[in-house]
């Protein structure tokens, strides 16, 4: 799986496409496959970016996986299957494996190495917690994967999932008692980080580890609601999120500069691809918002109401722009389209929301590691579980107000119409009125572009009005719809006693073609996920639905 002569494959590319902070380097990193020439000085802003990346890659999947964006297609088969009909076993290519295990995996033990030569451990904590993200966000798109024995030959044991979240859960508790010793954050030896080698803390460890506590709150997250859905367990998400966001919290943000190829972010519209084969542009242009996120979500309305705007959620306006339309239907408004339902034919993608207006899709953006509003809802969501209803909903008004002024939104009339109005029986109802569902529709729309946004659908099994699958005895995603035109060998032949297609959701991406069929077939085999579409349908560990909560 791992090959070794494509140790430095990723570094290589990235320093030689004129990183900024990076320019400075080319001339000592010749020969990228001499382990000696490169410095724990010049590997950080690698593993870094990739940090920022690999966010992206997984935010780019979830953002059609979640249904908030679709295409002007109807195909149900295609290049990238998360835009079409979820047949992904004749993808080729999934940059997150890729990006976890290459761009970040080697460059990271590499810093380490090279980290521990010159005794600077203040290298060794970023590496570690960086890599403590990229394992979470991986084993939670395609759950099973080599940890222990990855980069050990080209064939490693796949780990299972469940002992990976006890490593990622002991990981983050030796990082953040790491982070509070003085011999490892103060240690004569360590070499001072730069702003140029960090982008996100310019080396400040104490901002590592609030983000280390987030990271733990987050890992920890994934026992709610179905996997272990206890006090106590409430009470360590509580206690991880009040650890982190203290006075020294700071999102962490790789912040982009604009212009060609890695100074742009991968959201923007120059649409940069990295590493060229092995990643996803943003194609934004060709995308559509979907009808549930504009009606369901947002709450777009027929025609914009003079007193309130253009829908019951202000942040509308400011995540996306109205367009006109072809002739005879020619008004400048916002259009959306069912999930892959297809365009009409007169219709042109021009002809919906220009979806470059939001906040992270511009070239000079910013990609969040973790936003401050994720860790407010996470939270929100233990003190729900645990039983307080007044705490969660506080939490997560705190959480939509500071989503709006990240957006922008300044209107004071809309936004109390939104919060304390019109509509504040329909998004924050109080005392028992306020469920679950007004909690994770809330999340939904602060989570747009983020990774979060699909792992909490899959977490909440994709509660709709169809499968009928309840929490705390309310659906949690009503109006929610599985996509038309679904590949039908896969998705579409399972059906109910009266006929109609069993609602099974996508639960998981398939392992990375190019790599793990050629070099690993026989691990594939033995989780019967070798060109499996059943293995797309496996529940992670955190989604297995639970009665106890229904």
């Amino acid at each position: 799986m791992i090959m070794r002569k494509l140790k430095y494959f990723a570094l290589a590319l990235l320093l030689g496409m004129g990183f900024s902070s990076c320019e400075n380097m080319l001339d000592d990193n010749k020969n990228p496959d001499k382990a000696s020439s490169v410095t724990a000085e010049q590997l950080l802003p690698v593993v870094v970016f990739y940090s920022s990346q690999i966010n992206y890659d997984h935010a780019e999947y979830g953002a059609y996986l979640s249904q908030a964006l679709t295409t002007g297609g109807k195909s149900q088969t295609g290049s990238y299957a998360y835009k079409s009909g979820w047949e992904f076993l004749t993808m080729n290519r999934h940059p997150q494996w890729r990006r976890h295990f290459f761009d970040i995996g080697t460059n990271v033990n590499e810093l380490i190495k090279a980290a521990e030569k010159i005794n600077s451990k203040n290298f060794i904590l970023i590496a570690r917690t960086i890599r403590l993200m990229s394992t979470q966000l991986t084993t939670d798109m395609f759950g099973d994967m080599p940890r222990s024995e990855a980069y050990k030959s080209n064939s490693p044991k796949y780990d299972t999932q469940e002992s990976i979240y006890e490593w990622m859960i002991k990981e983050s508790d030796e990082l953040i008692a790491l982070y509070n010793d003085p011999a490892w954050t103060d240690a004569p030896t360590n070499v001072k980080i730069t702003k140029q080698m960090d982008r996100i803390f310019s080396g400040d460890l104490k901002k590592w580890k609030q983000f280390t506590y987030a990271l733990k709150a987050r890992i920890l997250l994934r026992k709610l609601p179905n996997w272990d859905n206890t006090p106590a367990t409430c009470q360590q998400i509580i206690d991880a999120v009040d650890a982190a966001n203290t006075a020294e919290w700071e999102e962490p943000r790789y912040n982009y500069d604009s212009g060609t190829g890695v100074k742009s972010s991968p959201w923007g519209l120059s649409k940069p691809i990295i590493n060229g084969w092995e990643s996803r542009d943003n194609q934004l242009d060709k995308a559509i918002a979907s009808k549930y996120f504009c009606v369901n979500i947002l709450g777009v309305f027929d025609k914009p109401s003079p007193s309130i705007g253009q829908a019951e959620d202000p942040r509308l306006e400011k995540m996306m722009t109205k367009r006109a339309g072809p002739e005879g239907d020619a008004a400048i408004k916002y259009r959306y389209l069912e999930n892959n339902i297809g365009m009409g034919v007169s219709y042109k993608e021009s002809n919906y929301p220009d979806l470059y207006a939001g906040v992270y899709t511009k070239d000079n953006g910013y990609i969040p590691l973790i936003t401050t509003e994720e860790l407010l809802l996470i939270k929100a969501e233990a003190e729900y579980w645990k039983g307080d209803k007044v705490a969660a909903r506080t939490l997560a008004i705190e959480a939509a107000n500071m989503n709006m002024d990240r957006y922008g939104v300044i209107n004071a009339k809309y936004k109390s119409n939104y919060f304390d109005l019109k509509y504040k029986d329909k998004y924050f109802p109080e005392g028992d009125a306020f469920t679950i569902k007004h909690l994770m529709l809330q999340k939904y729309v602060c989570m747009y572009l983020q990774p979060e946004q699909w792992t909490d659908l899959r977490r909440y099994n994709y509660s709709n009005d169809v499968n009928k699958k309840t929490y705390d005895g309310v659906i949690v995603y009503p109006g929610l719809k599985r996509p038309y035109n679904l590949y039908e060998p896969y998705w579409c032949t399972e059906k109910n006693p009266d006929g109609t297609v069993k609602e099974v959701w996508i639960q998981r991406i398939n392992y990375d073609p190019e790599t793990e069929e050629k070099y690993n077939k026989a691990e594939l085999e033995r989780l019967g996920a070798y060109k499996s579409s059943d293995w797309l349908k496996k529940p992670m560990i955190w989604a297995i639905y639970s009665d106890a909560h229904k």
